[in-house]
């Protein structure tokens, strides 16, 4: 009697847990606690994909940041990107809880700095500063991906694609004929190289700033900030002038409302052949009317310098400028420098 007391007992617990062992996985599943190797969001990045990197057709890094209102996942990637069987086809895994999220996808970040990453509204990515601090650095040609799945569940899994076919940063190109007007050394010959001060620019991005070409627009730290740059002069084939210079930088901060600060401003130093200054340039990046240009995320502006006449164009079809020459480091076919 004892011992059937002792098995009903042990059956009892036995149907118990088979009773009870629906419900726990049932509300395991609604708090969505899934294993480790479980994906519900894919970033597919084409570049990455073994199957499709060419010479002309590939990234060399991927960093991907997803917000809620915190950082909650990130992800750093390298050429050959071959951390896992997912990755070498450009696969790049998530597990998300249920929600909307804010998903920024970079490469080509030389140069950048990320700074408080851990929350959205403080996250952000500064030019480098020089070694003593005094100017900031021109930008790489970094390409960004901004996208907001949505993950539910039940459901599918979410997956998006990152391009990386337009690129985050601006581009001044500046093409120079009839200087002589200005001074008669300057020629194409006798100039090796001009270096840029530009001032009234953006030096930081924030994310939660970061969206469409249209609406983007950085920050800045300070007004008296100043950018950089030096470029190497190349023959052009644009319209009828002679040479030019290309160089990167940040969309342009917002200059309306009370946060109006100066519009941007290229100051120019141009070198001979031995390395001396032998003339200046002033160019006010505004319209004709005085109204400060903003310069969009993946825009190209040209400044035509005809002698003492200046003049600044949407550059909308490319072709005239890109075949320029050929730079192994940047397929849009301009030839740059930075400053180090």
């Amino acid at each position: 009697r004892v011992l059937f007391r002792s098995n009903k007992k042990y059956y009892s617990q036995f149907f118990y847990l088979l009773a009870v062992l629906p419900a726990l996985l049932y509300f395991s599943s609604c708090t969505y606690d899934y294993f480790e190797d479980e994906t519900n969001y894919i970033v597919y990045v084409p570049k990455a994909d073994e199957n499709k990197r060419t010479d002309t057709y590939n990234i060399k890094d991927l960093s991907i940041f997803i917000y809620n209102d915190e950082l909650y996942k990130e992800r750093y990637s390298y050429t050959p990107f071959t951390e896992n069987p997912r990755s070498k086809l450009g696969n790049f895994n998530f597990r998300l809880y249920p929600g909307t999220y804010n998903v920024y996808c970079f490469t080509n970040l030389e140069d950048i700095l990320f700074q408080d990453l851990n929350t959205y509204s403080t996250a952000r990515f500064d030019l480098q500063k020089s070694t003593d601090g005094t100017y900031y650095k021109e930008p790489s040609a970094i390409y960004v991906e901004y996208k907001t799945p949505t993950i539910q569940f039940p459901g599918p899994v979410v997956s998006d694609t990152a391009f990386f076919e337009r690129k985050y940063v601006g581009r001044i190109c500046i093409a120079f004929k009839n200087l002589y007007k200005l001074e008669s050394s300057l020629t194409y010959t006798n100039i090796k190289k001009i270096e840029i001060e530009a001032s009234g620019i953006g030096v930081t991005q924030y994310l939660s700033a970061l969206t469409d070409s249209v609406n983007t627009r950085s920050s800045r730290n300070d007004a008296s900030d100043i950018m950089r740059l030096s470029a190497e002069t190349f023959l052009v084939k644009y319209k009828d002038f002679e040479f030019g210079v290309q160089n990167y930088y940040f969309p342009s901060p917002d200059l309306s409302g009370e946060g109006y600060v100066q519009p941007m401003e290229l100051k120019l130093t141009f070198f001979d052949q031995s390395g001396n200054a032998v003339s200046f340039l002033k160019i006010p990046f505004i319209e004709k009317t005085g109204i400060p240009i903003v310069l969009h995320m993946n825009e190209t502006r040209i400044i035509e310098v005809d002698g003492n006449n200046i003049q600044i164009l949407k550059l909308d079809d490319l072709e005239p400028w890109n075949p320029i020459i050929e730079d192994e480091d940047d397929v849009s076919g301009c030839k740059s420098k930075r400053v180090s």
